[in-house]
């Protein structure tokens, strides 16, 4: 799909305040092994793998700083796990070919792990964890790792596609 880039600014921060606004609402009650998927950082690890670092970084920084705000936790834990999550999974854009449906899982699972263990040691350096390091791995980010990967094709299929060259349309297209 054809999308200027401040019509792009505007879809990405819609979706990602439209997630934040499900996760908080709709979403609130709903969990999978006892945790809820990140919507906001596969759309961060999106934009970064489709973008690269740059872009992640930003992205990873806005999405993160509005989900401190939403979610009231100790300010700039998220936006310092997801900018640092978007320009990590940036560092990997044209390695990750969007036909291919396993390798941004593959990379969100990686990204989501880390995004977690960051998030757990900012939080945790203030007092607001109170789970050893092993007890979160094994209740929070292994099993919020796996729901990620699981929704981060469908995720990183629209992104990606935000960030496509423009090409020809039926009608521009040359005759041979």
């Amino acid at each position: 799909m054809r999308v200027s880039a401040g019509r792009r600014a505007l879809i990405l921060t819609g979706g990602i305040i439209g997630c934040l606004l499900l996760e908080s609402t709709c979403l609130n009650r709903v969990s999978f092994w006892g945790v809820r998927p990140d919507f906001v950082l596969m759309i961060v690890g999106s934009v970064g793998l489709a973008s690269g670092w740059g872009k992640g970084l930003l992205w990873g920084a806005a999405g993160g700083l509005l989900e401190d705000v939403f979610s009231g936790s100790l300010p700039g834990s998220h936006a310092l796990a997801k900018s640092v999550t978007g320009f990590v999974l940036g560092l990997a854009e044209g390695q990750v070919f969007k036909e291919n449906p396993l390798l941004p899982a593959v990379a969100l699972f990686i990204g989501t792990v880390v995004e977690q263990v960051l998030f757990f040691l900012a939080a945790g350096a203030f007092g607001q964890v109170r789970w050893t390091f092993i007890t979160a791995l094994l209740r929070v980010v292994v099993p919020t790792a796996l729901i990620n990967a699981v929704f981060a094709p469908l995720v990183f299929y629209y992104v990606a596609g935000l960030y496509e060259a423009p090409g020809f349309s039926r009608r521009e297209r040359p005759r041979l």
